[in-house]
């Protein structure tokens, strides 16, 4: 049916009514789907495969947007949905989806945060550039990544089984380059958080802690509807 032929009946809601809809549904109750990246073919197209059934993330509430960030601290990126009740009347429904990710922390990887002085101060326009075992990887730090969502500024490397990186690029949004190939005389090592402040700073530490916060919102369920990814 048209909205536009029916445009009164479309600014009462009628067609958003469960009476109206009974059990046709126009933008929930579909599967998610997780695409896992396979790599390349023969001809060099990148190939995926739907892996969301396999570990339980093919949840059917009626998803939006979506971001990462590593909540739980432990070198991995996890994902949070945000969810739209709609007009079922059931809070529960709105909660968001936390997919935890319990397989990325086997390999290597690397996490970088940048403080702009000369740019704006949450580098937001800064590309990172690591390079390691021969290939290189590039991260953009971006303000507003999806439909009411944001990415972690914290930007992660996977390194699968390197230890260590060769050279670590910053180009910050005011034309400054940075490039890093050591730390303190030893070469950067997987596995550790670096902050780099434009111009001055290069550190390097342990991840956080997960917060006291993170961990009882988890286990409370009254905040986030949890998920744990892992292989089977």
């Amino acid at each position: 049916m048209s909205a536009v032929a029916h445009i009164n009946d479309y600014k009462t809601g009628k067609f958003y009514r469960d009476d109206f809809r009974g059990d046709i549904s126009w933008n929930g109750y579909e599967h998610n789907v997780l695409l896992r990246n396979e790599g390349p073919d023969a001809k060099g197209v990148l190939q995926f495969s739907d892996v969301a059934m396999a570990t339980g993330a093919d949840d059917i509430r009626d998803a939006r947007g979506t971001a990462t960030a590593d909540f739980d601290n432990d070198g991995d990126l996890d994902i949070v949905i945000n969810n739209n009740p709609g007009d079922s009347g059931r809070a529960e429904l709105s909660r968001a989806t936390l997919l935890r990710n319990n397989v990325g922390e086997r390999r290597n990887w690397l996490a970088i945060e940048l403080r702009g002085t000369e740019s704006n101060r949450d580098a937001v326009g800064a590309t990172v550039t690591v390079e390691a075992g021969g290939q290189k990887f590039t991260r953009l730090v971006s303000a507003g990544s999806g439909f009411a969502s944001q990415q972690s500024a914290r930007l992660y490397f996977g390194l699968g089984d390197n230890t260590q990186v060769d050279a670590v690029t910053v180009h910050w949004p005011r034309g400054r380059v940075e490039k890093f190939t050591t730390y303190q005389d030893r070469a950067i090592a997987a596995r550790q958080l670096i902050r780099i402040t434009e111009g001055k700073d290069f550190q390097v530490s342990e991840l956080p802690k997960s917060s006291g916060q993170y961990r009882n919102a988890v286990a409370s369920g009254r905040d986030l509807y949890h998920v744990r990814v892992a292989s089977r």
